[in-house]
Parts: C-alpha cells; sequence; structure tokens
C-alpha cells in the first residue's frame, strides 16, 4: 500500500541573524570565518534531510542546488504578543456601587427595625407588668372583713358545712 501522497521536490532556505553579539550601541557582524562553520553545519545537516525526503524514484538530485543559506541582519527582534490585560468596563463599576449602595440600605434598614421591635417589647412588657398586678387598696380590718375572711376559710376547709351553714342562712330570710 502506497502512501497518498510523495514529496518529488523540497528546497530549503535558511537566513541567519549576521548580528553575532549587542553590547549597547555597539554592533559586531559575523566574520567570514563564522559565516563558512555556520554553513558547513547547516549544510551538511540540510543535505541529509533533503536526500531522505526526495523519493528516489525520480533520479539523484543535487541536495546543494536545493538549499540555500543566507546571512542578513534581521532588523526586528522576534515578534511578541502582548496579552491585553483584562480592562473592566465602566458599566461594571456602576453596578458594583449600585448593588453597593442596596446593600448598605438594607442593613441600615434592619438595624433600624430590630431596635424598634425592641423597643415595642420593652413597651408592652412594662405595661403588661403594671396591668398583671394592680396595686389593692389597703383595707382596715373590719368585723366584716373578719368574718368574710373566716367564711372563706370554712368554704376551703369544710364546703359541707358552709353549705348547710349558706341554707340556714336563707332559710331565715
Amino acid at each position: 500500500m502506497e502512501s497518498p501522497y510523495k514529496v518529488r521536490d523540497l528546497g530549503i532556505q535558511v537566513a541567519v541573524d549576521n548580528v553575532s553579539n549587542v553590547d549597547g550601541d555597539e554592533v559586531e557582524f559575523l566574520t567570514q570565518q563564522e559565516q563558512m562553520a555556520v554553513e558547513d553545519g547547516i549544510g551538511s545537516i540540510l543535505n541529509s534531510i533533503i536526500g531522505t525526503t526526495i523519493d528516489a524514484a525520480y533520479g539523484e538530485v543535487n541536495p546543494e542546488e536545493k538549499t540555500s543559506i543566507v546571512f542578513q541582519e534581521f532588523s526586528e527582534s522576534p515578534a511578541t504578543i502582548e496579552t491585553p490585560s483584562p480592562v473592566i468596563p465602566i458599566w461594571m463599576y456602576i453596578a458594583a456601587a449600585v448593588l453597593l449602595a442596596i446593600i448598605i440600605l438594607l442593613v441600615v434598614l434592619l438595624i433600624r427595625n430590630r431596635k424598634n421591635e425592641e423597643e415595642i417589647i420593652e413597651e408592652t412588657v412594662t405595661e403588661t407588668a403594671i396591668d398583671e398586678v394592680p396595686e389593692l387598696p389597703q383595707e382596715e380590718e373590719s368585723e366584716t372583713v373578719v368574718r368574710r375572711k373566716q367564711l372563706e376559710k370554712i368554704a376551703k376547709d369544710k364546703p359541707e358545712d358552709f353549705a348547710k351553714l349558706l341554707r340556714s342562712w336563707i332559710g331565715e330570710d
């Protein structure tokens, strides 16, 4: 089974930055010897790539014809992709301020409501305490008061005797 495609021709071009050292404003270019060393190193790598990639069915190919190495000064440093810093839109600041104002308003109203409830509870407690325990006027112990207390005591202790006493009083009238 064959692959769906075959490489029939291949050419590789390499550009090398000619600047070897940049210190402040001083620029040094590669010497002729350095350029020859780079060409020999890169050239042998490129020749082996081309020799192994092109299909032998198309005949011998001279790899030196398919490679080119150029020395030049690059005008700019490699481009760096600047990631934009996240910008928060103005409407988000406005929405946050409105929400903060609503939260503060609700907290203030909640605190006022609790104070009012505490005051109402205190007032009702004091009012009910006064209503439940009215002051009794001081009665002088007269003969009628003593008799009434004795009758109440007999009614609690001996209810049958108290009933007989009431019948006798009703019968006298």
